[in-house]
C-alpha cells in the first residue's frame, strides 16, 4: 500500500516547535515563520469567546457548508402548493373566484372577477421566474383564466338563452 503525503501547506517545524514550516507536498522548504497561538473553540454560539476581549465573532464550524445536502428531501405536494400560495397569492384567488363561479355566478361578478386575478397572477409569476423563482404559480394562474373564462361564456350563453 503506497504511503500518502501530505498537502502542501504549512506545518509545525519538526526541528523547533515554535515555528511554522512550508511543506511543499514532498519535502520541507527554507520558508519559516512564527506559530500564531490558536485560541481555543468556544463551547457554542456567536459572540467573543468566554474571557476574551476581541470584537470578532468567535467561530462556529457549520457542518456541509458549501456542499449539497446530502440527504435533502424533495419538496411534498403540500409543501408546493404552500410555497405557490405564498410567492403569487393572486393566481390562487384568480383560481378559487373562477371555481366559486361554476357554482354560484351572480351577474357574472366572480366569473369576471377570477379573470382579473389570474391575469394579474400570469404578471406576478412572470415577476417571479425573472428573479429565479421555480414555484411561480403560472400554472394556477392559467386555470384560473381557463375557468373564469369558461364560467362567463357560459353565463353569457344561458343570459342570452333566457331573453
Amino acid at each position: 500500500m503506497p504511503l500518502t503525503l501530505p498537502a502542501a501547506g504549512w506545518y509545525q517545524d519538526p526541528e523547533d516547535s515554535a515555528l511554522l514550516r512550508w511543506w511543499t507536498g514532498t519535502d520541507w522548504s527554507a520558508q519559516r515563520r512564527f506559530a500564531e497561538p490558536v485560541p481555543p473553540p468556544p463551547a457554542y454560539g456567536y459572540g467573543p469567546a468566554a474571557g476574551s476581549t476581541s470584537a470578532r465573532p468567535a467561530y462556529v464550524p457549520m457542518a456541509g457548508h458549501g456542499s449539497p445536502t446530502m440527504y435533502a428531501t424533495p419538496p411534498t405536494r403540500r409543501e408546493k402548493d404552500r410555497e405557490i400560495r405564498r410567492n403569487n397569492s393572486m393566481a390562487y384567488t384568480g383560481l378559487v373566484l373562477a371555481l366559486v363561479s361554476c357554482l354560484l355566478n351572480p351577474l357574472a361578478i366572480p366569473s369576471i372577477l377570477g379573470i382579473v386575478f389570474s391575469a394579474i397572477g400570469i404578471a406576478k409569476s412572470a415577476e417571479l421566474e425573472g428573479a429565479g423563482r421555480q414555484l411561480t404559480g403560472r400554472g394556477t394562474a392559467i386555470a384560473g383564466l381557463v375557468v373564469g373564462i369558461a364560467s362567463t361564456a357560459y353565463f353569457l350563453w344561458s343570459f342570452s338563452t333566457m331573453l
